[in-house]
């Protein structure tokens, strides 16, 4: 398996990039479970449509990742956007010998 701290990184940066309009939630489809894909997708549309573009990307800064069971990790996650920074807590789950992105909150 990958290190799921460097793919947490990765994935959690594009679904925020997704969210505020700077990428295509199409980017996401095979790192997230489809579930999780339908809710980001659908959210990516209402924001743009309420908020607009974001006028800058986001960058992660730290990541922390623990392996509460077997088969899963949990990580936690801050993302720079230069004006401000933001936590986000994600659930991986293993599938197929890769992680999968299987829940996301950004706050």
């Amino acid at each position: 398996m990958p290190d799921p701290a460097h793919f947490a990184a990765v994935v959690v940066t594009a679904a925020a990039e997704v969210l505020s309009g700077h990428r295509s939630a199409d980017h996401l489809a095979r790192w997230t479970t489809p579930e999780l894909f339908a809710a980001l997708a659908r959210r990516a549309g209402l924001a743009r449509r309420l908020l607009g573009r974001a006028p800058t990307r986001m960058r992660p800064r730290s990541v922390h990742a623990q392996r509460p069971e077997h088969g899963t990790c949990e990580v936690t996650i801050l993302l720079d956007d230069g004006a401000r920074v933001r936590a986000a807590a994600a659930r991986l789950e293993a599938f197929r010998g890769r992680w999968l992105l299987a829940a996301l909150e950004i706050a």
